[in-house]
């Protein structure tokens, strides 16, 4: 069931090569995602979200990402701040959360460090990747609290204000280029106590099912969907490729060719993809049943993710290669969202060195 509508569609795709240029989404696409809630799929409707089943979720991602690749990225990742949500006090989450525009943006990465003091602690540091950090509302990441007395650094999340945070303007990546991924910079920020929250993604503080589905393989299917919701988009830009140059390529079979190629990657990428959605609603349907993941059910998701991640390159690069020279400029929208399939695909969750 589709959740976009042609109008949008069409909106966020007109606007693709000038959003990357910009560096951001336009604002009437951010206001699209505010007023349909799509930052907060993973937030209880107490709190203004409307939270949504695995599969549902999986879908829009894919969908969005289908769309355009930043839009669907930014979408999974900044909803994904539900699985930060869930930690926090319920008088937090009401203060700082419940706005429309609330969002989160981030790094789990323990790139900084953290010193008790009266009421909470002080923070300093630097965290990259952080993507929608143009627009988000709060910032999540991770660091070691050195206590000076002998004892081990404890590991915990803290929550920052946006203006505690510096933007530091380096997000150049080959393509994502909309994210606003970029590193931020933090210098003696003071973190109250009921916003360092301890560091456990299995637990929560709320009953929603998705908050105690595992938060791996949880990010692992969100970046498997944005890659097929990518690829698809790719190999639909091919064949519109091929028809702008049907005249002069027919010539020398070229189109036939072109056309027989993307056919068999559409093929090979939705049999990943069912597959990758098999697994998807069964363990979204187990998790919800109360049953219990063994370390190789687990281990039997995340590949299937990184599977179809795989499947998403594999389909484009079987075809990019032919596309001449036009293929390489980028100024056109297939350039742009093969560049967008490479950006999103080099994420760590989900390469496979099988």
């Amino acid at each position: 069931m589709r959740f976009f509508s042609d109008d949008i569609r069409d909106r966020v795709r007109e606007d693709a090569l000038a959003m990357e240029k910009r560096g951001d989404l336009a604002p009437d696409i951010l206001e699209y995602i505010y007023d349909q809630g799509l930052f907060k799929l993973l937030v209880p409707e107490q709190f203004g979200g409307i939270m949504t089943t695995l599969p549902r979720a999986t879908e829009i991602y894919e969908e969005a990402s289908y769309m355009e690749g930043n839009f669907g990225w930014l979408i999974g990742i900044c909803s994904g701040g539900g699985f930060i949500t869930k930690l926090f006090p319920e008088h937090v989450y009401r203060e700082k959360f419940t706005n429309r525009e609330a969002v989160i943006s981030g790094s789990g990465y323990p790139s900084g460090t953290a010193r008790a003091v009266n009421g909470g602690y002080v923070v300093n540091g630097e965290w990259k990747f952080c993507s929608g950090s143009s627009f988000a509302t709060l910032f999540t990441v991770n660091a070691m609290i050195e206590h000076g007395d002998g004892k081990d650094a404890e590991m915990r999340t803290f929550v920052f204000e946006r203006d505690q945070v510096e933007l530091v303007g380096d997000w150049n990546a080959t393509g994502m280029k909309a994210t606003n991924s970029q590193t931020i910079q933090v210098r003696e920020a003071f973190v109250p106590e009921d916003r360092a929250l301890l560091f456990d993604m299995s637990a929560t503080l709320y009953e929603e099912p998705f908050y105690t589905y595992p938060f791996m393989q949880f990010a692992k299917v969100q970046f498997a969907a944005v890659a097929l919701g990518i690829s698809r988009h790719f190999l639909e830009e091919c064949k519109a490729l091929a028809e702008t140059h049907k005249q002069e390529w027919d010539k020398g079979e070229k189109y036939s060719f072109i056309l027989e190629k993307v056919h068999q990657a559409e093929e090979n990428l939705e049999k990943a993809r069912n597959q990758f959605y098999e697994v998807v609603h069964f363990s979204w349907n187990a998790h919800v049943n109360g049953e219990y993941f063994s370390e190789e059910q687990l281990s039997e998701i995340s590949i299937v993710c990184e599977d179809a991640a795989a499947e998403s390159l594999r389909a484009a690069q079987s075809v990019f290669p032919y596309l001449g020279i036009t293929a390489v400029l980028e100024d056109n929208l297939v350039n742009k969202t093969w560049r967008d399939l490479q950006t999103a695909c080099q994420h760590g969750l989900i390469l496979s060195f099988r």
